[in-house]
């Protein structure tokens, strides 16, 4: 049940010790594996790294699982990456929610061992047939003052040109793939570091 070369995985969880045990199950398959802790860092991670499934957590402080998975699917750019939730025995109410609410599957936490999760990510991916992350998008750099650069912070409003105001690092142009139109984007200005759009 090893990973495709390039998959990627997002762990939502706010139990540090589980967060670990599914993070080092899911790299020695082979997948690459990113951590969030809340709803909020599962968001941020989503807007600035390309991931082919969410295993998220539906209890977690800031952020809940629920909230967090609604906002993933209100989103044109992350609706489509597959969501599996991980809840505990009682939860049957949330899980119909977020099953409700756009994601594939589920565990019981209490039930599930580490190989079962990896088998069930690997099922999901599979069944779905998960593109390769590379097509998902692309962050592009923009030269400042160079052709229309400065008609298009004027535009955009771009509050410190291309940097960041939080963060002070490069914004990135994110161009994202029309599935209504091949070979057309839409693009907006990223924060690489903290995912903050502009």
């Amino acid at each position: 049940m090893t990973a495709v070369a390039g998959e990627s995985v997002l762990v939502v969880e706010d139990t540090e010790l589980l967060r670990r045990i599914y993070t080092d199950k899911l790299a020695q398959e082979g997948y690459k594996v990113f951590q969030a802790a809340d709803g909020l860092e599962c968001l941020n991670v989503v807007r600035t790294q390309p991931l082919d499934l969410i295993l998220l957590d539906l209890v977690m402080p800031r952020m809940s699982g629920l909230e967090a998975l609604e906002a993933l699917k209100r989103d044109p750019r992350t609706k489509d990456i597959p969501v599996v939730i991980l809840s505990n025995l009682g939860q049957d109410t949330d899980i119909q929610r977020g099953l409700d609410l756009g994601a594939l599957d589920y565990l019981i936490k209490n039930s599930a061992k580490p190989a079962d999760v990896s088998a069930k990510i690997r099922a999901t991916l599979d069944s779905r047939g998960a593109a390769p992350a590379a097509s998902t998008a692309f962050k592009l750099v923009i030269l400042d003052h160079e052709g229309d650069a400065d008609e298009f912070i004027a535009s955009a409003k771009l509050p410190r040109r291309f940097f960041c105001p939080a963060c002070e690092v490069q914004l990135v142009l994110e161009a994202l793939p029309r599935s209504d139109k091949p070979g057309w984007y839409e693009a907006h200005m990223l924060c690489p570091k903290c995912g903050r759009e502009f």
